[in-house]
């Protein structure tokens, strides 16, 4: 499909103003197609103008009551010919649903049979299942009626309100864009409440009951105490109506923010005990999509490169209202978690600013939509938020979505409502802008850098390694740990500052209450010490940024992989479950790419073994840290006894029951160690024939040590025919390179090349980049794969978000053949 281009949009929205939809949706017809009817009143400028819409037959256009030649439509956008003034345009279309979670996906739950739909129009997808104007700019109202099985509940942006059997009438929301409009609609189980005059409602699948019915009364709590805290914080009232939450099938995203109606996966409500950690995940995610309503969703940007306003704020927003509604330690978890991820993306050839992209297209706006925009973003807000000060900091954002409220805004324009509320001894206009230049308009990643000499210790601010050099202040603590007396506040800039030196047994540790974004590196001679010092530091969040210090370094070659795993197994008995549950998959991936096959890779896997397991048999029983350690000494072992006795519903230690996640846990293992067959899979499908359960047992074909298990796979995802839905696919291409199976996965390495790009003729924008990123032969580290990555990044010819990962892989086995070559003495 044509993805619309930023100066297209720009014309289309000086030339038209869009007033409201009308949607009228026949859901009832059996299968694969549905009718959409989309009435438009709208104002042109101009004498044409044209509207996105993807269907398989366009059925009828009306133009103010006259019938329009539709000969000219080209699949994706029709042109609308002999206007000025005001306008009705009615298009009527036949459309086809969706398996890949963009546009209207129709999901069939294998556990009862039913039929569940959910509308997600982000990026562009909106055209996918409606005739619109799809850009974020030309908000409008939206009304919607729809025909569907009398058994449905149907959710939308719009308060819901059944007129007949099967016919429903979703109100007329305020102005919204279109991106954000969503219908969610199948035989739901709901359970509804109201807080503050604001009614509340909580869906899933009649197949998932019992346990939405379980976390129900908890979810509504949260939900409220989340809608106080933004009201106080904005000083705006929850400006939508109905606050809906809908927990759908195979969604793409963790959650989508639209008004009224907000889409999760529905693996956020757990069908199994869920660790702190996960918990700690669904809380954060609940509150982030709540502050969109404000910031994102009230106020919106004009154009896809102020992407991330909606999302750095929003997460920079739920990691302050996450502790207060919680009481969990969202701080560490935010390091471990969010700021990992955007550091992952922002030391790589393909790093950008947070802001002002120059998004050509909506689909480029989603190759940059990572963590950069929204970790460094939330990262940069909160040093901004330091150099501001809290009063003029959160009035400018009260003063921001009130004089922009259902309407769009710009950067420019938050700037502007800072400097409104700027006070004697604030930054000015100029200060801000400056500021904003620095830290959010140039791309990459400052390293700050403990330096011993004769003279002391200092620190240094030294460039990125992509990006330009950037005069960017960082405002932070030092401390030197394990207590070595209370941390200095300093800002680091060009100059180097004298911090307080270490002594024997101890680190220098800039930035150790994690208040700014930077590659931290430890003095050469300290890195040793760090087993031992995160063993006994009582700092939670200072250990959160050693640990980061220590994913970076074995990136950046600084730290041996026998280090690392060290320091994992040294500071596991003492650490955070929350930080616990995203240190072991970290470190179980990183010891395969960065260690070759052979005595020295089993030895690192022995050492995390032997940690998680005494970390298990040490804990308390029944406990989330009990949970947390039994699922990473599952995905390290290689005792096929052991794992053979942990059957489903069994208790191999007091207060750890086997249940269906966990004992699928143990499943995939013994797939992907050789101790599972197809027959073994189907009739552990059949003891759990749930949508979970489908993927579960799919995911163990894909993990056999068999050649022709990776064939089939390989296949699936080669296949536009293919049956399978996303979920299904990505568990396949998640299977294909296995640790200990990389002779097997081999052939798939040149493939991935040569085959992926054809997949782009019938996949979605955002299934096409995950299951490219999944199949990525990551641990094919070898310079040959090195080279046709580094050729496939520079092909025009091939979607840029295939390029984009390509170049993430490179970047990524440019890496580990550095650290093994190092390793080896090479």
């Amino acid at each position: 499909m044509v993805a619309l281009t930023r100066p297209e949009a720009a014309r289309r929205a000086d030339s038209v103003d869009v007033d409201r939809y009308a949607i009228e949706l026949d859901l009832t017809e059996p299968g694969e197609f549905f009718t959409s009817t989309t009435t438009i009143a709208f104002t042109a400028r101009e004498p044409e103008t044209f509207v996105e819409l993807f269907c398989e037959e366009l059925l009828e256009v009306v133009l103010d009551g006259v019938v329009q030649p539709a000969g000219s439509f080209d699949g994706a956008r029709l042109p609308v010919r002999g206007l000025g003034g005001r306008h009705e345009l009615l298009v009527r279309a036949r459309l086809r649903y969706s398996h890949d979670g963009e546009g209207l996906h129709r999901f069939v739950d294998p556990a009862d049979g039913g039929v569940y739909l959910c509308a997600t129009s982000s990026v562009d997808n909106a055209r996918r299942w409606f005739a619109c104007f799809d850009q974020p700019d030309l908000k409008a109202r939206v009304s919607m009626r729809v025909q569907c099985p009398p058994d449905w509940t149907v959710v939308g942006n719009g308060t819901a309100k059944r007129t007949g059997p099967g016919a429903w009438e979703l109100a007329e929301t305020r102005p919204i864009s279109t991106y954000l409009v969503t219908l969610v609609a199948g035989p739901w189980h709901s359970v509804l409440g109201e807080h503050d005059g604001i009614p509340l409602g909580l869906h899933v699948r009649r197949s998932l009951a019992a346990e939405l019915d379980r976390d129900a009364a908890e979810l509504l709590r949260l939900t409220a105490d989340s809608l106080d805290a933004f009201h106080e914080l904005f000083e705006v009232r929850y400006p939508f109506g109905e606050y809906h939450q809908a927990f759908v099938p195979e969604f793409n995203w963790g959650a989508m923010e639209n008004p009224g109606c907000v889409t999760f996966r529905d693996q956020l409500i757990f069908r199994s005990r869920p660790s702190e950690a996960e918990l700690l995940g669904r809380a954060n995610t609940i509150v982030h999509e709540m502050a969109h309503m404000w910031f994102g969703d009230l106020v919106t940007m004009r154009w896809w490169d102020d992407l991330w306003l909606n999302e750095s704020f929003a997460e920079y927003l739920s990691r302050r209202v996450t502790p207060l509604v919680t009481g969990l330690p969202a701080g560490p978890d935010f390091a471990a978690w969010r700021k990992s991820w955007g550091y992952a993306a922002d030391r790589r050839a393909t790093t950008h600013p947070v802001a002002g992209n120059g998004a050509a297209d909506a689909r480029a706006a989603l190759d940059d939509f990572d963590g950069i925009s929204y970790a460094k973003g939330a990262s940069v807000l909160r040093q901004l938020a330091a150099y501001l000060g809290e009063d003029m900091f959160l009035g400018g954002l009260r003063e921001h979505v009130r004089s922009h409220a259902y309407g769009n805004a710009t950067f420019a324009d938050l700037l502007a409502s800072w400097s409104a509320h700027a006070g004697p001894g604030t930054p000015t206009g100029a200060d801000l802008s400056r500021w904003a230049h620095e830290w959010l308009r140039l791309a990459g990643v400052d390293i700050v850098a403990v330096e011993t000499g004769p003279s002391g210790a200092v620190v240094r601010r030294q460039p990125p390694v992509f990006g330009p050099a950037a005069d960017r202040p960082h405002a932070m603590t030092v401390a030197v740990l394990p207590g070595g007396g209370a941390p200095a506040d300093i800002v680091l800039g060009g100059t180097p500052v004298p911090v307080p030196a270490a002594g024997p047994g101890e680190i220098v540790l800039p930035g150790a209450g994690d208040e700014t974004w930077a590659t931290i590196r430890l003095a050469a001679d300290q890195w040793e010490r760090l087993p031992a010092v995160l063993a006994v530091t009582d700092d939670a969040t200072a250990r959160s940024v050693a640990w980061n210090a220590l994913r970076t370094g074995l990136a950046d070659g600084l730290v041996s992989p026998g280090l690392a795993v060290r320091t994992v197994a040294a500071g596991l008995p003492t650490e955070l479950d929350v930080v616990t549950a995203r240190l072991l998959p970290w470190i179980t991936a990183a010891v395969p790419l960065y260690v070759a096959p052979g005595p020295e890779r089993a030895a690192a896997i022995t050492v995390l073994t032997d940690a998680t397991r005494a970390l298990l048999a040490g804990a308390k029983p029944g406990g989330s840290g009990q949970l947390t350690a039994a699922r990473g000494w599952v995905g390290l072992t290689d005792d096929l006894d052991a794992l053979r006795a942990w059957r489903p519903g069994g208790e191999p230690f007091a207060g750890l029951t086997v249940d269906d996640e966990l004992s699928w846990l143990v499943l995939e293992r013994r797939a992907a160690l050789g101790d599972l067959t197809p027959d073994q899979i189907e009739a552990a499908y059949a003891a759990d024939r749930t949508a979970s359960g489908l993927v579960h047992a799919t995911r163990c074909r894909a993990l056999r040590p068999d050649p022709d298990a990776k064939a089939a796979a390989w296949a699936e995802l080669l296949d536009p025919a293919s049956a399978l839905s996303h979920y299904q696919l990505s568990a396949l291409a998640g299977g294909i390179w296995v640790a200990g199976q990389e002779d097997l996965g081999a052939p798939y390495a040149r493939r991935w090349f040569d085959d992926l790009p054809a997949t782009a003729e019938f996949r979605g924008t955002m299934s096409l980049v995950r299951l490219a990123e999944l199949s990525f032969p990551a641990l094919a580290v070898t310079r040959e794969t090195l080279a046709w990555a580094e050729r496939f990044a520079t092909r025009a010819d091939v979607p840029s978000g295939l390029r984009r990962t390509a170049s993430d892989g490179a970047d990524d086995l440019r890496r580990a053949l550095a650290v093994r070559v190092a390793a080896s003495g090479a």
